[in-house]
């Protein structure tokens, strides 16, 4: 079945996630937490369902700030806030651990959480995502001038080949409606808060499974960052 929730943070925050579970209900099944991408929303990973639903429940929540998840206040927006959200979000199926999979901001929030409470997560994977974004970045491409210019859908429509090849005027207008919730405003905090710490070499305190999955070509990120996440990384599938 496939289902819709809504629960409330520690800071009062109301956070959504959408929930998939076909798996035998007699079988007690592992939780897996699928993270999206910044500017998007739990809408994007639909893909996964299929493959993982069956024998693994499944938890796609929207990152605070984005879909239907509230912003909460900005002036509390921090990587440890954003960490405790996932975490708070194991609670509520009263699981010890479960596996993690983040892409982009969202693999760099479930690594921040990792690295705070490791004992909650059985694997980490990280599909194009880095332990932070380089200040230049985001810089390099204009992005917070751009999205102040024009929104953020203009921004994911000018952006869309980067991110999802050539792909038909159908699935970019899906992609770029995936992004709904996604403000202006939040996003001159959460970008910068990504692009605030390079914590790479804190990889090394990681010793759960950890899977990173680097596109190639990658036209936003350089292959340099992904291989020198993994010299870090100890136990590591890359």
């Amino acid at each position: 079945m496939t289902s819709e929730h809504y629960w409330s943070a520690s800071d009062g925050t109301r956070l959504f996630y959408r929930y998939d579970d076909f798996t035998d209900p007699w079988k007690d099944a592992p939780l897996t937490v699928l993270v999206h991408p910044g500017m998007g929303s739990s809408l994007r990973l639909f893909g996964w369902v299929p493959h993982l639903a069956r024998e693994y429940r499944v938890v796609r929540p929207d990152i605070r700030g984005h879909g239907k998840s509230e912003p909460g206040a900005t002036s509390g927006l921090t990587h440890k806030r954003l960490g405790k959200d996932l975490v708070e979000l194991l609670d509520q199926f009263a699981v010890r651990q479960a596996h993690v999979m983040g892409s982009s901001a969202g693999g760099m929030i479930a690594t921040q959480a990792a690295l705070r409470w490791p004992e909650r997560f059985r694997s980490l994977a990280l599909y194009a995502a880095t332990a932070g974004i380089p200040p230049g970045r985001p810089a390099k491409g204009d992005w917070l001038g751009r999205v102040a210019r024009g929104g953020v859908r203009r921004f994911l429509e000018e952006t869309a080949r980067d991110r999802i090849g050539d792909a038909s005027p159908e699935h970019v207008s899906w992609y770029v409606d995936s992004a709904e919730g996604v403000t202006v405003d939040y996003l001159a905090h959460f970008v910068p808060l990504m692009a605030s710490e390079d914590f790479t070499e804190r990889l090394a305190e990681l010793s759960l499974p950890v899977m990173i999955a680097a596109p190639d070509p990658d036209p936003i990120v350089e292959r340099a960052e992904y291989e020198r996440m993994r010299r870090y990384v100890r136990d590591c599938t890359f």
